[in-house]
Parts: C-alpha cells; sequence; structure tokens
C-alpha cells in the first residue's frame, strides 16, 4: 500500500505506467480474482504480464479492464498523479488547474476528475451516531423576495454533521455528509436520514416542521437556530463549503453539485488518515464500475 501525501513520495513510488498497471493489479487480486464472464475464481497468465486468462472459459482481460481506468486516454501516470493531487490536497484542485499542471485539454480535466468524484461517493457504510447536528442551506444565497426555505433559482442542501471531542476535550466535527434535496419536506430530508444517520443516534435540528415526522424513527430534539448561533460549529461548516466551492471552482452546475459535495467529504471525513487516503481512492476506483466519457457527457448535457 502506498502511504504518503509528499508529491516526491509518489514519484518515487510511481514512476512508469508499468508501476500504475502493477497497483491497479494488486488491488483487483486483494479481494480474489472473479472472471467477469463466468465468474470463476481460477485464472492464469493472459496474453501480457498485465492480463488475466481465466482457466475455465479462455476470457482474457487487462488489468484495468472493469475499472475507471478502463480506455483510460490520459495515459496512467498522468491519471494517478492527477488522482493523488485531488486527494491529498486540502481543497484539492480545479479541472483547470489541472488542466494547466497537466498540460492537457481542460475538457479532458474535468471528465477525468468526474470519474474521480463518482469514486469519492460515499459507500453509506459508516453512519452518524451519537450526538448529531442537521440543518439545510442554500448554495449561491438567498434570492430577493424568497424568504425561508424557499429556495427559487439556488440549490438547497441539507448537512448532517457528528459532533465528537478530540484528545483535548474540545468539540469537534468528526464526518459529515451533504445530500442536495428539492425541498424542505420531510420526505426529502429523510433520505439523508436513511442514509446516513444511525437510528439511535441524538439528531439535533431547529424548529423547522419538516423534521417532525420523522421523530417516529429517530431520536430528535429541537433548538432554535438564531441564524445559526445555536449550532456553531455546523455553520462553521457550512461556510467552509461555501468559500471551497466559490475559492476553488467558482461555480458549479445544480447536476453537478453532489458530486463536488461527495468530493469535499470524501477529504474531510479522511483529514485524520491523509497517508492513505490516496490508496482508498484508487482502491474504489478499481473495484467501481467504469463510467464512460460518454455517460458523463451525457449527463452533463441533461
Amino acid at each position: 500500500m502506498f502511504s504518503g501525501i509528499s508529491i516526491n513520495e509518489f514519484r518515487e513510488k510511481f514512476k512508469t505506467e508499468q508501476d500504475c498497471l502493477q497497483y491497479i493489479l494488486d488491488k483487483k487480486l486483494s479481494g480474489g480474482y472473479s472472471c467477469p464472464r463466468c465468474q470463476s475464481d481460477q485464472y492464469g497468465k493472459g496474453r501480457e504480464w498485465h492480463y488475466l486468462r481465466c482457466k475455465k472459459c479462455g476470457y482474457d482481460a487487462s488489468t484495468t479492464a472493469g475499472t475507471m481506468f478502463h480506455k483510460c486516454k490520459l495515459g496512467l501516470l498522468k491519471a494517478f498523479e492527477m488522482a493523488f493531487r485531488v486527494s491529498v490536497r486540502k481543497k484539492g484542485m480545479s479541472s483547470c488547474e489541472l488542466a494547466k499542471e497537466f498540460d492537457c485539454q481542460q475538457r479532458s480535466a474535468w471528465l477525468w476528475k468526474a470519474k474521480i468524484q463518482e469514486a469519492m461517493k460515499s459507500s453509506g457504510r459508516h453512519t452518524l451516531s451519537g450526538d448529531v447536528e442537521v440543518d439545510e442551506f442554500l448554495v449561491g444565497g438567498f434570492s430577493a423576495g424568497e424568504p425561508g426555505r424557499t429556495h427559487g433559482s439556488k440549490d438547497l442542501v441539507v448537512l448532517a454533521i457528528e459532533k465528537v471531542r478530540d484528545k483535548k476535550g474540545k468539540v469537534t466535527i468528526g464526518r459529515a455528509y451533504c445530500r442536495v434535496v428539492d425541498d424542505a419536506s420531510s420526505d426529502s430530508l429523510k433520505k439523508i436520514f436513511e442514509e446516513h444517520i444511525a437510528p439511535q443516534a441524538s439528531v439535533k435540528t431547529d424548529g423547522w416542521c419538516g423534521y417532525w415526522p420523522l421523530g417516529k424513527d429517530w431520536n430528535i430534539t429541537k433548538e432554535k437556530s438564531n441564524k445559526g448561533a445555536g449550532f456553531p460549529i455546523l455553520h462553521i461548516h457550512i461556510m467552509n463549503i461555501k468559500g471551497w466551492l466559490r475559492g476553488v471552482h467558482h461555480r458549479c452546475e445544480t447536476h453537478r453539485l453532489q458530486k463536488y459535495l461527495d468530493e469535499y467529504h470524501f477529504r474531510f471525513n479522511r483529514r485524520g488518515f491523509l497517508n492513505s487516503i490516496f490508496d482508498k481512492l484508487i482502491t474504489k476506483m478499481t473495484q467501481a464500475e467504469p463510467v464512460s466519457y460518454k455517460m458523463i457527457k451525457c449527463e452533463l448535457n441533461t
């Protein structure tokens, strides 16, 4: 497993395309081999060293087949380093920065980063427990004449954070998750509870009526927000998200906002494990189903 956050450490480990292929191969085989065609667990040497041939049906597949690196046109070495930069840097990198840094077209950098963001989506296996706070916020700010939860052309996002105490006894955020919602109804708000909040958690919200029906399945208490004063840590996190979107990416389309929020929280929730964050990303990209450029471009045009 590669461990480190220094670019020098990265370049010492990954010097050639073969180094990247070997790393992907090791990740694929760490959970055992399964033939994509017949699901056999027996394999032998394929046409090249990085190919695996099924002993049962003879299907010969490359290392990158069935991963997000399938048909990567940037080259594996460049793709690996892009993924490394996006994962280990505190604020990541925009596609414009990546294009300049790696001397490629901005569209190519954007499409590859879109693949990285797909892999950064939460698995949903690690739910928030203990003391949890939930609130909504708007990306883009409030529109004149649209008070309260009416968001008009802005994007409404619901945020859940887990409050913990550090070694010095200071209350801070453990993990956090965001979800873009259509409105502030209980049906829309319930989704983040189902995906990311354990039933035994103690959840604190403001007095919004959309949370009332959820009290049947979660332990929910209410506290006045007082324009954020009642939830100081949560609202600091909201300001950090907004500052990151404005400062690094400048703008984000509604249909891509969830992907950017997933990226932000992939890094945030692993901020204490930066040495292994790149390895985790490569593992997820290796285990995930391939996402073609055509699929991402179709999403861009919808």
